[in-house]
């Protein structure tokens, strides 16, 4: 009998959720086409059902999906497989992030209660779990940090100065696009904050539906990147940097291949931040009659920034050990190629949700435009 927390579990759940997803969808889309045309007066109430529903589902995909990724990495024969510590593992990387997560949760919960009692109360409990939450992120980096410095005979032999560097200079052009693209100063507000945790929990649970999976990490995906991407449309690129930013670190404890601390940063939390910028000309005027094109526009642009994280980490991290006799550079442009693969899947997808007007004017409610 399998052994649901074995560590063929995950490789079992995998294909089971993706068809139930393609089934999901398919039959969300079947029966929203008919009310359209046949009834159309219960189609906006039938929207927004199946959104809660699709909701649901995705984030029991993510849940599940989650907790057997997390059995795997602790099973004994993937640690060896993997030259990994067991204990080192799960002490300094895979607990010190779960729990941040639960945090981030709490937060949402927290500011969410306080929202309903008064703006004063908002305020105080954002400021307060906002600081908790970045005292906790501190400590996950310095919990990294002790992981690497266990485990740095792995990776005396790459190049590191040019690795760090590499993943500094991305931080840096992420950081200042984010906020030259964005100049929104408006505060985070609770439907900010629910939008997002609704968003992440989406993209995640999506990012479980793998169309194809590389063999050192990276994936395509059924579209997961693109509530993600309505988020930072929404929102801008400032508050979606941030989000995209947690996101990648999810991504991390999903789908772990860290073999460096920079590396780790390229691949994962900066990579991703990078999707943060889909938003970058959300409010251009020369498509604000076509905000399809915006919104292809800012993903080809984001998907760049995250196909030179992934470059870069290929080149000056694992190139060494799997170019073999291929340039480092054309081993890293070619295996990385998967992101435009997997983008244009979401951009196809994001063309058409973007072309609806009614998809438009909820969009422009949330950002109270």
């Amino acid at each position: 009998m399998l052994n649901l927390l074995s560590v063929y579990a995950i490789d079992v759940f995998e294909p089971i959720a993706k068809w139930a997803a393609v089934g999901v969808v398919a039959a969300l889309l079947i029966v929203g086409v008919i009310l359209f045309f046949i009834k159309r007066d219960v189609f906006p109430k039938y929207l927004k059902t199946a959104i809660i529903g699709l909701l649901i589902f995705l984030l029991a995909v993510g849940i599940v999906g989650l907790a057997l990724e997390i059995a795997k990495s602790f099973d004994p024969a993937y640690i060896e497989e993997n030259y990994m510590d067991r204990q080192a593992v799960s002490t300094y990387v895979f607990i010190p992030i779960t729990c941040f997560l639960i945090l981030l949760l709490a937060t949402i919960i927290a500011v969410s209660v306080a929202a309903k009692k008064s703006k004063a109360a908002f305020k105080s409990t954002l400021t307060v779990c906002g600081i908790i939450d970045l005292i906790a992120l501190i400590g996950v980096g310095v919990m990294l940090a002790i992981y690497f410095d266990q485990v740095k005979e792995w990776y005396e032999t790459l190049n590191q100065p040019v690795l760090y560097i590499s993943a500094a200079l991305v931080v840096i052009v992420i950081i200042a696009l984010a906020f030259i693209l964005d100049k929104n100063d408006n505060p985070i507000d609770t439907k900010c904050l629910a939008f997002a945790g609704i968003t992440v929990a989406m993209s995640f649970g999506l990012s479980y539906i793998k169309i194809w999976e590389m063999p050192q990490g990276g994936s395509i995906t059924l579209f997961s990147l693109l509530p993600i991407m309505i988020f930072s449309f929404v929102y801008g690129t400032k508050k979606g940097v941030f989000i995209c930013f947690i996101y990648g670190v999810l991504q991390a404890i999903q789908d772990p291949w860290i073999i460096h601390p920079a590396q780790f940063l390229l691949d994962y939390p900066v990579a991703f931040a990078s999707i943060g910028l889909s938003g970058a000309f959300a409010n251009a005027k020369c498509f604000e009659k076509t905000p399809q094109i915006s919104f292809l526009i800012g993903g080809i642009t984001a998907s760049t920034l995250r196909f030179i994280s992934h470059v870069l980490s290929g080149v000056f991290a694992f190139a060494s050990t799997y170019a073999g006799d291929v340039d480092s550079w054309l081993y890293s442009l070619g295996y990385n190629s998967f992101v435009f693969v997997d983008i244009a899947i979401v951009l196809a997808v994001g063309a058409v949700v973007f072309s609806s007007k009614s998809f438009i004017k909820e969009m422009n409610k949330l950002a109270n435009k």
